[in-house]
């Protein structure tokens, strides 16, 4: 017999979300700046996306810097890459070093009951190499891609303000 939540799960579908930056493997753990109901997420971008988001100098670390509004949840945490497979929703299509957003998110349905009404809920999961970041919000926006983490950080602060 299979359960409510295991038949909602089949109704996930991951879809990455390519006008992001892809997180960075091997380099500098994503922060998460928030207040009530505004998150951002800053992280270093994969050497791949440099050229897209660019021009860098040489001496640069891009950082880019996500806001999600009207945030009724988010995470941080395990699994990383190695692990990744433990997620429910690796065979979905979930991947590493990428930005997803969950269409028909049983996440999003269980939360729709206890969040404010009028949100539309959209469910986004980025993954990184140890750790993974998953939020319900009603949108997203990339705010910025920075040379540095000290710059995306002042950045993400002055937005949750």
């Amino acid at each position: 017999m299979t359960s409510a939540l295991e038949s909602s799960r089949q109704e996930d579908q991951v879809v990455l979300l390519e006008s992001v930056p892809h997180p960075a493997a091997d380099a500098a753990e994503p922060f998460i700046v928030a207040s009530d109901r505004r998150v951002i997420l800053a992280y270093p971008i994969a050497e791949s996306d440099f050229e897209r988001f660019g021009p860098f100098d040489s001496d640069d670390d891009p950082f880019c810097a996500v806001l999600f509004p009207d945030t009724v949840f988010h995470r941080l945490g395990p699994p990383g890459d190695r692990d990744l497979d433990v997620h429910p929703l690796a065979s979905q299509g979930l991947v590493a070093y990428s930005v997803h957003e969950v269409i028909n998110s049983s996440l999003a349905d269980e939360l729709s009951a206890v969040a404010s009404a009028g949100f539309a809920q959209r469910h986004f999961v980025i993954t990184f190499q140890e750790s993974t970041f998953e939020c319900v919000a009603s949108d997203y926006t990339v705010v910025g891609v920075y040379g540095a983490a000290e710059i995306a950080s002042r950045e993400a602060f002055s937005l949750v303000r």
